[in-house]
């Protein structure tokens, strides 16, 4: 059985072609800032608690100072767009950990939530 020419002809393809791939441009353009937001998010929260970590560290601050400055830090950079908890531990050898919790959005600006936890680092000037 032979086809027909005109159903073996690509004449016209180009019309179904074009939005398909189109469609999948901008479905991975889209995943591309999606994953920037996030990477720029964490990026941020780590540089909060490591800056909290350190203001703790300083002589004379506590780790309640440090948890504070973490959320300060992270209310300037944010506003309220992102549920933050921030906390602050000493352990035995003076090395001071601020943990930062925020939950944020994982698709676009709005959607479903996820959690993200980063920590920050440093060591007392008074365990020195």
């Amino acid at each position: 059985m032979r086809i027909p020419r005109r159903l073996r002809s690509e004449r016209g393809s180009a019309v179904v072609e074009f939005p398909l791939i189109a469609a999948l441009i901008v479905l991975i353009g889209l995943a591309t800032i999606q994953a920037a937001i996030i990477v720029h998010v964490r990026n941020t929260l780590v540089d909060a608690a490591v800056q909290g970590a350190h203001h703790a560290a300083l002589l004379g601050n506590d780790t309640d100072d440090g948890a504070d400055r973490a959320a300060l830090l992270v209310r300037e950079r944010f506003g309220d767009a992102y549920e933050v908890r921030t906390d602050a531990v000493q352990d035995a050898s003076g090395r001071i950990t601020v943990r930062v919790v925020a939950t944020m959005p994982l698709v676009g600006l709005l959607g479903p939530s996820g959690t993200l936890e980063v920590d920050g680092h440093a060591v007392s000037e008074e365990a020195l």
